[in-house]
């Protein structure tokens, strides 16, 4: 079965950059870790090997591919050390050189990864949403709102859940607390300080964490009070790379959303988070407020990020015994097409676009199947048709014993004889009888009966006839193909 294609189907992971969406204050990048320092800009690409620092009171978020967002906090420098997305899969490493970051990650698809990287500890987080830093005495920090993560320095590896935080102590063990603000950054920049006090025990740490988490949750309950947000509800699913959020909002604060920050004078404010084609799955939006120089979480948002799969056959032509076909839903989203016919496999191919193409039918009538199945979500379609293939050959018909035959008999032996009328219908592809539609023996315009003999040479049939002595009979076979062809033939008997 040959296959053509009018699209590509495969192609590889290639380095992807993320986009600065906010910028507050005094914000600074280099390229690549080898130029200058200079001023970031809103929209500007972060790629490999960049490097972002912010002064005292400054803040950039980056938005990756998939959605996710790094806030860079004030004080602080991070390099994006790796940044790779295909297939719908993203492998991300943020180093935290100083200070610290807020992360918002979306759920990680498997072959994903999205780690972070704090002096000498690693950080790998699964759809999760928290903060991760460097305290500065050189110390690793993380915390969580939501999620999951996993933290590891010389050796020693905690696991850590939502209103959990880690702190690892040079020459300790780590400590590990529970707090309901510990993703908040002002509980994580006062712990931290705790964590640098060589005086300070385990002990005192999560008592100074759970007295800061008290007041915190007081003067947010203080806060959400006075402020709060009402949203535009979300489809429970999507199929485009980017949605619409509509949010209304106590007057005077500034309301954030993935990577944008607005300020709300009372009227409806609108966000439109987006991510790279191919980034399938879940999707939440974590909304962040700030009031009264405070921030605190005012809202949770989700929806599902999901592309219609289909696949169907288009124009059979039995004439050239070919079908189109074509796949939809599958731009930049691996998945495999089967194409069988029967019970059996003809051919798999992967599927990284949306493609269009046809293929060469078997002889005959066959039944074939399409099956297009989506990588990222395990979803199954499938199509079934029964197509005819009846390719134009040079069909002919040849008697047995030519086109004319002279029978001489006695008049002894009667005045009539009755001969078998042997033909074979040539050049039918692989001597299929399925590629004819009919074979017809007519003798003075009746039709006579006609049965499939076996030949060597093509499809063969006997008809019987009757020849009267001193007259000419002429038998005339008609032959129609089922790709329409229609192939004629005569041949003259004569009783002398």
């Amino acid at each position: 079965m040959l296959l053509a294609f009018t699209a590509p189907l495969t192609f590889a992971a290639a380095p992807k950059s993320g986009k600065v969406r906010l910028v507050i204050g005094d914000v600074t990048f280099q390229k690549g870790g080898k130029n200058k320092w200079q001023p970031l800009r809103v929209d500007a690409k972060v790629k490999e090997k960049d490097r972002i620092k912010t002064a005292f009171e400054s803040t950039a978020s980056i938005a990756f591919p998939d959605g996710s967002i790094v806030a860079v906090a004030e004080l602080s420098e991070v390099e994006f050390a790796q940044l790779l997305f295909a297939d719908g899969s993203q492998i991300s490493m943020v180093d935290v050189k100083q200070g610290q970051v807020r992360f918002d990650a979306q759920k990680q698809k498997e072959g994903s990864s999205f780690k972070f990287k704090t002096g000498t500890a690693t950080c790998s987080i699964r759809g999760t949403d928290g903060i991760v830093g460097v305290t500065k005495g050189g110390q690793s920090i993380g915390s969580l709102n939501s999620g999951a993560m996993d933290m590891e320095q010389d050796g020693q590896k905690v696991s850590i859940g939502a209103n959990q935080f880690v702190a690892f102590r040079k020459g300790k063990a780590p400590v590990v607390g529970e707090a309901k603000n510990a993703g908040d950054p002002e509980f994580m920049k006062q712990v931290a300080e705790v964590v640098d006090d060589s005086t300070k025990s385990d002990a005192d740490i999560v008592a100074t964490a759970k007295a800061l988490d008290e007041k915190i949750e007081a003067n947010k309950a203080d806060l959400r009070a006075k402020y709060s947000c009402k949203f535009d509800p979300l489809p429970a699913v999507i199929d485009t790379n980017g949605i619409k959020i509509g949010a209304t909002c106590t007057a005077g604060m500034d309301v954030t959303i993935g990577a944008e920050t607005l300020k709300s004078n009372g009227e409806k404010l609108t966000f439109a988070p987006t991510w790279e084609k191919g980034a399938f799955g879940d999707k939440k939006f974590v909304v962040m407020c700030t009031a009264e120089k405070k921030m605190f979480e005012c809202g949770r948002l989700s929806t599902a990020y999901k592309v219609e799969h289909d696949v169907g056959f288009g124009q059979n032509n039995e004439g050239n015994c070919t079908v189109a076909f074509f796949t939809h839903g599958y731009e930049e989203n691996k998945g495999s097409l089967k194409l069988f016919v029967g019970d059996s496999l003809m051919k798999q191919l992967t599927l990284n676009v949306d493609t269009n193409g046809v293929f060469n039918l078997l002889p005959g009538t066959n039944t074939y199947k399409l099956i297009a199945e989506s990588g990222d979500v395990q979803e199954v379609n499938a199509v079934s048709r029964t197509l005819k293939c009846y390719p134009a050959t040079e069909v002919a018909i040849e008697f047995k014993g030519g086109n004319h035959e002279k029978i001489r008999k006695k008049v002894s032996q009667g005045a009539a004889v009755y001969p078998d009328v042997d033909f074979t219908v040539r050049n039918v592809m692989n001597n299929d009888p399925a590629q004819l539609k009919s074979v017809t023996v007519r003798v003075g315009g009746k039709v006579v009966p006609t049965k499939m003999i076996p030949s060597d040479t093509g499809l063969g049939y006997r008809a019987k006839l009757r020849v009267d002595r001193g007259k000419e009979v002429i038998v005339f076979v008609e032959v129609t193909m089922k790709n329409g062809a229609v192939v004629t033939a005569e041949k003259k008997y004569e009783l002398r």
